[in-house]
């Protein structure tokens, strides 16, 4: 990258160590700015929607996202020592045309999460502005488009004022609710539910979970002598403090509120700032607006790793790289207009849809870098259509399939409830499952192929 405040001017090719900077620390920033969004406080009412009460929402929010911010931040401590976004490195699993299919799903949950994005970004641009919530949607993708282009670092610096902006907002937010005059009643009812709590520890989970695909992407600039210990540190409390922190403030607004906040969330955040409101959506924007960018600038990575396994070409140019951001903002925001008032229901079936999908890619992806290979890539072949690493690896597709398989009597969704989830009044387990066994099947059968050790060291 030439200069501190050009365009980031690398794609999916590999980072050389003489454009390695900046340190680990700045990770807590991202994830922090990127889990105290809007969706992440709705997220958070979803656990009284679905049964908890207020009090013990609040375990459930911090385990499920421990839980999930476990593996996602295992995820981030590969970005420096392999110096390539996330889904290149999925070549080494499912082999140079098999890694389409994750990224194929990975692209979705890009998409979705942006539309949804969005949607609340835009109800507060548009309170702000005073402008009619179509416009605000655009006006909030126009910015999240511009932020994308302009790539790495500058995401990094604006979620360093995001994430100071938002906590400042957050700890004002807290003291407005735990000051309401109901409050005190509803962290007295102690009343618990097993099935309710399991679902709600896994929607908490499914959050972190879903950025496991593109989260060493904003480590890969990283030097690659960076300690592991550090990048996993740093990504795991920003995730899960952040998370944890908007999850139980839209918990708490959600048991407050009730169908006034579930219908309007924006608007009841910035009601309870008062006259601080507009300083409340300002925050509203910029921590939606770190989210927005992450999945549109994921969603150019994952359409950019598609388009060149096809051409096999490495390298996207800037001119094509502007293009793949604003067509997946186009169609995000064409379908964030199109969205229906059950936003809430529609969200937690997305999420939970698409836990059951990438939880079993998230574990072979693991397995295999810490287990099967203990770290030992050869970069300059993920590159290859016919490298080591091969065009397809079936070990990797049936270890998948057959994650997804064993979950299938365990979903609890809108769209089917398995026979065991019903059995268990509803609680939510699969994507245990999905990761034990997809991840158990890769590794036997990847031992049996002798693939580890002949492994070569890194190189560029």
């Amino acid at each position: 990258m030439a200069g501190t405040s050009t365009i980031e001017q690398r794609s999916i090719d590999f980072i050389p160590p003489e454009e390695r900077h900046g340190g680990p620390r700045s990770l807590l920033f991202v994830w922090f700015a990127a889990n105290t969004s809007i969706t992440a406080v709705v997220t958070g009412a979803l656990f009284v929607v679905l049964g908890n009460s207020a009090l013990w929402s609040l375990p459930a929010i911090v385990i499920g996202n421990a839980l999930g911010g476990f593996f996602t931040s295992l995820h981030s401590a590969q970005g420096p020592r392999l110096g390539v976004p996330q889904m290149i490195q999925s070549r080494a699993q499912f082999g140079y045309f098999g890694a389409t299919l994750p990224l194929v799903l990975a692209l979705m949950i890009y998409i979705g999460f942006y539309a949804t994005g969005l949607v609340l970004g835009g109800q507060a641009t548009s309170s702000l502005l005073h402008v009619p919530a179509t416009l605000g949607a655009v006006v909030f993708a126009l910015m999240s488009t511009v932020l994308a282009l302009f790539g790495y670092r500058h995401i990094h610096r604006f979620s360093h004022l995001a994430a100071v902006l938002s906590l400042v907002v957050f700890i004002g937010l807290f003291a407005r609710v735990l000051t309401a005059p109901s409050a005190s009643e509803l962290m007295q009812d102690g009343s618990f539910a097993a099935a309710p709590f399991i679902l709600g520890i896994s929607l908490a989970a499914s959050w972190q979970l879903t950025f496991g695909p593109y989260i060493a992407d904003y480590s890969r600039y990283l030097p690659a002598e960076t300690p592991r210990s550090q990048t996993f540190g740093w990504t795991f409390a920003g995730s899960v403090v952040g998370g944890s922190i908007a999850m139980t403030l839209g918990a708490l607004a959600a048991a407050l509120g009730g169908e006034e906040f579930s219908s309007a969330p924006v608007a009841y955040l910035a009601d309870l700032g008062g006259v601080l409101a507009p300083v409340v959506l300002v925050a509203v924007i910029c921590g939606k607006l770190t989210g927005n960018t992450l999945s549109s600038y994921g969603g150019y990575m994952s359409v950019a790793t598609i388009v060149t396994s096809l051409t096999g070409h490495s390298v996207i140019r800037p001119r094509h790289r502007a293009i793949y951001i604003s067509v997946i903002s186009v169609i995000s925001l064409g379908i964030a207009l199109a969205a229906t008032d059950n936003f809430i229901a529609t969200f937690t079936d997305f999420l939970l849809f698409l836990l059951y999908f990438m939880t079993p890619w998230s574990a072979i992806n693991l397995v295999d870098y810490y287990w099967v290979r203990r770290e030992r890539y050869d970069v300059g072949q993920l590159f290859a259509r016919d490298g080591i690493y091969g065009r397809y690896n079936t070990g990797a597709f049936v270890a998948y399939i057959l994650g997804v398989v064993v979950q299938i009597p365990f979903m609890n969704s809108s769209l089917y409830v398995g026979p065991i989830a019903s059995w268990m009044g509803g609680a939510e387990v699969a994507w245990v499952l999905g990761i034990l066994v997809s991840g158990g099947i890769y590794l036997a059968l990847s031992r049996r192929a002798g693939i580890g050790a002949p492994d070569p060291v890194l190189t560029r």
